[in-house]
């Protein structure tokens, strides 16, 4: 059993991802853990700049009160040594100042993490085989650190990123870098602190488990130059509310716009093609027509009795819901529609497949906590429950696909918690029937922690024998932004490692925001874009 240390301030709140990462670590019985308190004179010495007090950053705290309020984000659930205390009572706690370098060794720590704002480094702290994991809510590439999600919002980056670093010195800018990952930041500040706090958990906890795992390569960054600390001033805080209250009467207006007038946000539409998408001139392309009050998304072929089949999410504005409707491609156009699927919850991304006599649907149903495969009745119309997996979890955007080895895999999106984000981790796992009795995790899962390329976006699909994996591309606050084709080079259940060779952007239409989905056949594919209103869509 491997020993784990939390540092944590004595008076500070404790959060949601917080609590999640220390709940997932004491119930872990490969740990022992131990609770590491930093008191305020250790605070002053170690770090007497690390927290905003200007009168800028008294004003930005004032407006983030009632960011977080109107939001209903990022609250507190208590202060953490009453959190800790009244729920792991038996857990031993020591003060961080014993564990000075100059102090008596305790060498007997696996690792400790740090969970508070105050970076620490081997001087702070000398009793860890791994050092002190710093978590730096910031893209290591990114010169420039600050109040969580400030800059990423008020300059308008694509997205933000987290960094797990061990500090060699007192210096404090220079960094060994144990691990990254990168999330689609949100149109306000307390969104995206959420979103990276959050998804950062799994980062942490996957290098946590590696440390168990022998056979596990870990890959630093050593000798990294640390992100400066940038304070906002006071027309960086202007600037940002000003920011912040227009994107908030812009959606005001929207949500106006939808209710009164049926212009409807988002509209997501259905575009088909023969040949190769690759090679396609997709600026030729008009959408395939559809009620007002639905979008379409999702599509996914089948050719089955000499007809295409078009399977796609049908989401009412009306139900808030999806369902999953068919037709038939002819003449380049959708006909024959009709509703195949339709259940009390929302249905998307119908991933269907052939398997011997059978065909089998796989639609996204995280809406029921569970991952749930049909087999058709009465082809497309009538199917019933064949299986289930995953029981209780958040997934999204289930697809299998066959190596060369006919060895079936399943790739999915998993949410870890119900404030973390969807669009950011891949699992994969090794299947061993359709009845899903025996699913074997990656090693490495989640395998990918990157909102730019790790949402399934289609199924898998070969060009030779080189499979490529369609995926979403979240990124600048938009859901879907983009498309990329990634080609896998290795995946077993040690190694998984793809490559991006395509990413297409909605530009082929005047009013586009998004396309974020492809499934290409050997002679057609499909494929779905986003306008940004019903009002932007050609008629």
């Amino acid at each position: 059993m491997k020993k784990v240390g939390f540092v944590y301030s004595t008076d500070a709140p404790m959060y949601n991802w917080q609590q999640r990462f220390v709940k997932s670590v004491v119930e872990n019985q490969n740990f022992e853990t131990v609770f590491l308190y930093l008191d305020q004179a250790f605070k002053r010495e170690t770090a007497p700049n690390s927290t905003i007090n200007s009168l800028a950053g008294t004003l930005l705290n004032l407006h983030l009160v009632f960011e977080k309020k109107l939001l209903n984000t990022m609250q507190p659930i208590s202060v953490t040594s009453d959190f800790l205390k009244s729920t792991y009572p038996s857990i031993t706690t020591i003060n961080v100042a014993s564990l000075r370098k100059d102090g008596p060794k305790n060498p007997d720590f696996e690792v400790i993490v740090n969970l508070t704002d105050v970076l620490l480094s081997e001087e702070d702290i000398d009793a860890s085989k791994n050092g002190v994991w710093n978590i730096l809510f910031s893209d290591a590439e990114q010169n420039r650190r600050g109040p969580i999600g400030f800059w990423e919002v008020l300059e308008g980056d694509s997205g933000i990123g987290a960094t797990l670093c061990t500090i060699a010195d007192n210096n404090q800018d220079r960094c060994n870098i144990r691990s990254t990952c990168y999330f689609n930041r949100a149109w306000s500040m307390s969104e995206t602190s959420r979103t990276v706090t959050e998804g950062a958990v799994s980062m942490v906890l996957k290098e946590l488990n590696a440390l168990s795992d022998d056979n596990r390569t870990i890959s630093l960054k050593p000798d990294s130059q640390l992100p400066n600390m940038k304070y906002p001033g006071f027309s960086d805080v202007f600037r940002y509310m000003g920011r912040f209250y227009y994107g908030l009467g812009a959606k005001a207006l929207e949500k106006l716009g939808n209710a009164f007038f049926g212009i409807r946000p988002e509209k997501w539409s259905l575009f088909l093609g023969y040949g190769d998408f690759e090679t396609a001139s997709l600026d030729k392309f008009k959408s395939v027509p559809m009620p007002k009050d639905e979008f379409w998304a999702d599509p996914f072929l089948f050719e089955h009795e000499g007809r295409d089949y078009v399977f796609f999410e049908n989401y009412s504005y009306h139900t808030k819901r999806g369902k999953i409707s068919c037709g038939i491609l002819e003449d380049n156009t959708l006909k024959h529609i009709k509703d195949v699927m339709v259940m009390d919850y929302h249905l998307s991304f119908p991933f269907i497949f052939r398997e011997g006599e059978d065909i089998f649907l796989m639609p996204e149903t995280s809406a029921n906590k569970r991952l749930e495969l049909y087999r058709a009745v009465d082809f497309p119309i009538s199917w019933e429950l064949y299986s289930t997996a995953f029981e209780g979890e958040l997934v999204a955007d289930p697809l299998f696909y066959k190596d060369a080895d006919n060895q079936r895999w399943l790739f999915i999106n998993k949410q870890a918690d119900g404030a973390s984000p969807m669009n950011s981790e891949l699992f994969i796992y090794r299947v061993d029937s359709l009845h899903l009795k025996e699913l074997v995790p990656h090693r490495q899962n989640p395998v990918i922690i990157d909102a730019r390329v790790a949402r399934n976006g289609g199924g898998i699909f070969k060009k030779g024998n080189v499979p490529f994996r369609p995926s979403q591309r979240n990124e600048d606050g938009i859901y879907g932004r983009a498309l990329n084709i990634n080609q896998i080079k290795k995946l077993s259940l040690e190694e998984y490692e793809e490559a991006v060779t395509a990413v297409y952007h909605p530009t082929f239409d005047k009013g586009l925001m998004a396309m974020h989905h492809l499934h290409q056949t050997k002679k057609a594919f499909v494929f779905d874009a986003a306008y940004r209103n019903s009002l932007k869509m050609k008629s």
